[in-house]
């Protein structure tokens, strides 16, 4: 069981968060590396509560058989003090930053143990492959890291005897030549031949349990890893092709030495498992409810209301310049093995709030998959539109604004995007200049000036495979979520705070001002030459949460906040995105509550490509 440090309530050793006070659960796994001369960690290097640290932080978690020998299974410490923060987390940013970071040089590197070294420095480039490394100090009579806890993983041996497939085979074949080069340089080669540090996450992609290092010795021949896969496999070799089980032969007998051509060699053998051009497609579409099928331009009466537009245009700081090459903020690779997608869903959910009387919120998600099934695995092409706009304008306008934006963005990117490609530039621009232009006739229309005239907000994103097109109109705003680099928020606010920023004006400063969260742009109230929305590209390259927020969800910080307890969990493919949603609403109503509050959720899960090696 899982002892909640918080509430002591005693929660299944799956949760991440207490069921009974909501606190997270953060579990690591102890690393224990004794000092010469001293004996492995007991039961006196913790104090009488269990605590492993002066601090009182780390918590030992009780083991669910009492008769079990203190040291007989993975050590596991439970996080009494989350809200601390992680202690390594400036020099993990500082080297997910730069790869090449030497640590004898770096000035918070020099105070964390050199055995902590490879787990930071190998993040940037292979996660999830590596353990997360959360905490690292040294005693007398030892060195203690604390690492994202594996020991409940599945085996490679136990996967590799599941799974009948030769391609699935050779691409963890291949992945572990990857890390035979990786850990090179960390005197990590040794980690790779024993059986016990390879592990499956739920993608199939091989990952490790822990590193152990050789210090102060040359790296390994490359036979010894042709050794590892002969004796591992042994009789399991049985589905691999003929050149592959000649190339372990070799390998193991010290026959070749290059691994360019052991990875050559796998990756040509993949080939010959590349699956059939037919599919299938399927649809899900699905929508806010409020979106009407009649003609809203009917007879509206726009109240005046307190609401102002800066006439400055403010440019995204992610738009597109003539000489970017379509870089995105999500590009930074996890591995060299290429990824392909693996899983895709969706989940969106609109709320009234605590203070508003109706919703002028509206969404709008539509997914199609095309899926293409082997014997080989199961492979996924998919093409997304993800709508949501938060309406202004005082009664019904505010609402009309919104359904109308969505609704004319929908039907002109169904006519204008049938491409196996993303829209270009100019189509995503015109997009929103239709909607734009929809909503401004009809103020003009209705006679409507300067605060009486209706408009909404917009954060939109298309997806085609593992490339995604984002944009953005005022303050509703784009998050992503993954592993190796949390919670950032993709888009910048159009409002007259951010844009003082942009012009250099410090932070607080900016702020400060009493109009400081005026929106600059919203579709709607001006003519098409003051608009300038926020067009983006980026490439997935691992698992992701995407999250469309209006401000109700996204003010006073809430989704930074609370990311451990109720956004980091929704990455996983076990958790219930609809759920998540709810979740996320209910907790928006309960800290935040004076607006509207709408989220479109978009969870996309990656695994390995093996075949597009040979391409």
């Amino acid at each position: 069981m899982l002892t909640c440090p918080f509430c002591e309530f005693d929660n299944t050793n799956s949760q991440r968060s207490c069921k009974q006070c909501g606190q997270p659960l953060q579990r690591w796994r102890v690393i224990d590396i004794p000092q010469a001369g001293a004996g492995a960690i007991a039961p006196g290097d913790f104090d009488q509560d269990g605590y492993l640290d002066g601090d009182r932080r780390y918590r030992l978690m009780s083991p669910s058989d009492s008769q079990t020998p203190f040291g007989a299974t993975p050590l596991v410490v439970i996080d009494c003090q989350p809200d601390a923060g992680m202690p390594l987390q400036a020099l993990q940013a500082d080297w997910l930053e730069t790869p090449a970071l030497n640590p004898v040089e770096h000035p918070l590197a020099v105070t964390v143990p050199p055995e902590a070294y490879p787990y930071l420095a190998l993040q940037a480039d292979y996660f999830p492959a590596i353990p997360e490394l959360h905490h690292a100090w040294r005693t007398p009579q030892r060195t203690l890291l604390l690492i994202e806890d594996r020991s409940m993983w599945l085996s490679l041996a136990a996967g590799w005897a599941a799974l009948d497939s030769p391609l699935q085979h050779i691409q963890w074949l291949f992945e572990t030549t990857l890390l035979w080069e990786a850990l090179a340089p960390w005197q990590g080669q040794p980690t790779l031949l024993t059986p016990q540090r390879l592990a499956l996450n739920e993608n199939n992609l091989l990952c490790l349990t822990q590193i152990d290092q050789m210090p102060n010795q040359p790296p390994l021949p490359l036979g010894s890893l042709g050794q590892m896969w002969q004796s591992v496999l042994d009789s399991r070799q049985c589905c691999l092709p003929p050149q592959v089980k000649a190339l372990i032969g070799d390998l193991a007998e010290g026959l070749i030495d290059d691994l360019d051509q052991v990875q050559t060699t796998l990756a040509e053998a993949a080939q010959a498992y590349a699956p059939p051009i037919e599919t299938s497609s399927t649809s899900n579409p699905r929508s806010d409810d409020a979106i009407p099928t009649s003609d809203l331009e009917a007879d509206i009466e726009l109240p005046a209301v307190g609401f102002d537009f800066d006439a400055d245009a403010v440019f995204d700081t992610q738009e597109l310049s003539d000489d970017d090459d379509g870089s995105g903020l999500l590009e930074t690779p996890t591995m060299v093995l290429p990824m392909k997608l693996a899983h895709l869903d969706d989940a969106g959910q609109s709320h009234v709030g605590q203070q508003r009387h109706h919703n002028e919120d509206c969404f709008f998600t539509q997914t199609q998959l095309q899926k293409v099934s082997s014997p080989q695995g199961t492979f996924l092409r998919a093409k997304g539109l993800y709508i949501l706009c938060d309406g202004m304008g005082g009664h019904a306008s505010g609402e009309v604004a919104s359904q109308l934006a969505v609704r004319t963005l929908r039907d002109y990117l169904t006519q204008h995007w049938s491409s196996d490609r993303l829209p270009d530039q100019n189509t995503l621009a015109q997009a929103v200049i239709t909607a734009n232009q929809t909503i401004f006739d009809i103020n003009q229309a209705n006679a409507t000036s300067g605060v009486g005239r209706m408009g909404t907000t917009l954060v939109m994103v298309l997806l085609h495979n593992l490339d995604i097109a984002v944009v953005h109109v005022g303050d509703s705003r784009l998050y992503s979520y993954n592993k190796r680099l949390g919670l950032r928020q993709l888009t910048l606010d159009h409002e007259v705070g951010q844009r003082e920023i942009n012009r250099g004006v410090e932070p607080a400063l900016a702020y400060a001002r009493p109009d400081a969260y005026q929106l600059t742009q919203a579709l709607g109230p001006r003519g098409q030459e003051d608009l300038v929305p926020g067009i983006s590209y980026h490439e997935l390259t691992e698992d992701t949460l995407l999250i469309l927020c209006s401000d109700g969800l996204s003010d006073n910080d809430l989704l930074e906040r609370y990311t451990d307890t109720h956004v980091a969990g929704l990455l996983s493919s076990k958790t219930n995105l609809d759920s998540g949603t709810s979740q996320l609403i209910d907790l928006a109503n309960e800290k935040n509550g004076h607006d509207n509050i709408t989220t479109i959720l978009v969870r996309i899960k990656l695994q390995p490509d093996m075949l597009s090696m040979t391409n």
